[in-house]
């Protein structure tokens, strides 16, 4: 959990660091253009009739006008099963985690703007199960975990709202993992026998903008 967390802050707040290196870059950019900006809101990933529910965060510092870096840090989880009766219950989550980075294009409509990104970087399938019985409380494990390449091709629209604050109405990205099939399988990917799987991902949420 720690380490997971320590990934999270460090690849979403990378472009402060770069901004850092460029104090004196704004005025080129325009009035409506922005030297970074930080995206978080809810995401639904879609895997062979599995939905997979959560969040994303994304960090993104622009080098231009129109060109920047891009890190994205997705979590979604399904459960399979459950049940619940008199007080206990038993049930499953599978999660699917990643963390990517790359190169972002962006166009500039006024305060809008419609860009598209190519991630690349690490997925995590995690496989926990837990049950809860009365006075006693809640009791989880995990059972299984596995990490491969992943990829990610995409983009979306936002709507400006303010100079600072922006909606994203929507981000359609497909994404590739590269997990072997037992991995993939703990956390309800399909799977093939070259061991890739694809997924397609929508999210939306809120744009801050620096």
């Amino acid at each position: 959990m720690r380490k997971d967390l320590f990934f999270v802050f460090l690849i979403l707040f990378s472009p402060l660091s770069l901004m850092a290196q460029y104090p004196g870059a704004r005025p080129s950019f325009g009035e409506e253009a922005t030297r970074a900006s930080f995206f978080g809101g809810y995401s639904y990933g879609r895997n062979a009739g599995n939905g997979f529910s959560g969040w994303e965060g994304q960090g993104t510092f622009n080098f231009t006008r129109n060109l920047g870096i891009t890190a994205d840090v997705n979590s979604a989880s399904m459960s399979p099963f459950g049940f619940s009766a008199l007080g206990f219950s038993v049930g499953a989550n599978q999660r699917l985690t990643s963390y990517l980075v790359g190169p972002t294009v962006t166009a500039n409509l006024g305060r809008n703007a419609v860009f598209g990104h190519a991630l690349f970087g690490i997925a995590r399938s995690s496989l926990g199960a837990g049950f809860s019985v009365p006075i006693i409380g809640g009791i989880s494990t995990g059972v299984t975990s596995g990490t491969g390449f992943a990829m990610e091709f995409g983009g979306g629209v936002d709507i400006g709202i303010t100079r600072h604050l922006a909606f994203r109405a929507v981000q359609i990205d497909y994404l590739r993992t590269q997990l072997n099939t037992l991995d993939a399988l703990s956390s309800g990917l399909s799977t093939s026998l070259d061991n890739r799987q694809n997924t397609m991902r929508y999210s939306t949420g809120i744009v801050l903008r620096f």
